[in-house]
């Protein structure tokens, strides 16, 4: 083939279509509108990831120190705090254990110097107690009966006839010195009190020593209870527990020596 008719071939052919650049120039205008970039921002060198919030920072030395003491502080004002409240419960219960003893020992006594003296009044039976079938536990007699004086004579009547036995056996029971009930009738007893001998006289001053005694032992019980609760003899509120106890067995000690001078006037 001939160079003519071979040029006059290539250009007969379709070229590609050129593909158009804009100049350099023109790139960074339209890349920098399109961003949008504000001149006057002020740029870090810190990463983006390090701007992120991570929460609180850790303390220093220093503050942690100061961080622990304060939680120990709190801990140890929270448990103070108990503790007082452990102690006053345990005084309380204590006290009040101690608080019937006395109370007891205090009708025994007065029963005691009534005898003693020769008066006869109903009180001289209030610390009989009476089991009754049917009643749950010990019951006051003034609960089943009615106690009235007249002259040297003490009259029971019972509520119920089946109480007559329970009642009669209460009062044999009690031991009091002089006083021996005798059956009337199916509902009530008679019980003749004479004028107490010398003899008898000491018989019911040495009952009253033993019933101050019986006192004693059950304050020491409810002390000697108070000290496990709180631990030992040296834990903390034993000595409160302690003022009690020297209050109620000074509290009984005076009640025996009134007692005694009571009898002496007798």
């Amino acid at each position: 083939m001939r160079p003519t008719i071979a040029r006059s071939v290539l250009r007969a052919l379709p070229r590609p279509a050129l593909q158009t650049s804009l100049p350099p120039r023109a790139v960074i205008a339209t890349t920098t509108s399109s961003l949008s970039i504000d001149p006057t921002r002020q740029f870090s060198s810190s990463s983006f990831l390090s701007k992120k919030n991570k929460g609180p920072q850790p303390k220093s030395p220093q503050a942690k120190i100061r961080a622990h003491e304060d939680d120990e502080a709190s801990e140890t004002a929270d448990s103070e705090g108990a503790g007082e409240v452990v102690i006053e419960e345990v005084v309380g219960k204590a006290k009040t254990k101690m608080e019937k003893a006395v109370h007891w020992a205090r009708a025994v006594i007065f029963e005691g110097v009534e005898r003693g003296r020769g008066r006869v009044t109903p009180a001289l039976l209030d610390s009989v107690r009476v089991d009754v079938p049917d009643m749950p536990g010990s019951s006051h007699l003034n609960t089943v009966a009615s106690v009235t004086s007249k002259g040297n004579t003490l009259f029971v009547e019972v509520y119920d006839t089946s109480y007559i036995k329970p009642v009669e056996s209460a009062i044999h029971s009690a031991n009091l010195p002089g006083i021996s009930p005798q059956r009337m009738s199916e509902s009530t007893l008679k019980i003749p009190i004479a004028r107490p001998t010398v003899e008898q006289r000491a018989e019911i001053l040495k009952s009253l020593h033993d019933t101050v005694e019986a006192a004693k032992q059950q304050i020491r019980t409810a002390r000697t209870d108070g000290f496990r609760a709180l631990g030992g003899r040296k834990a903390n509120g034993t000595d409160d527990v302690q003022k009690v106890v020297d209050e109620m067995v000074k509290d009984l000690e005076g009640q025996l020596v009134a007692a005694k001078k009571e009898f002496e006037k007798a």
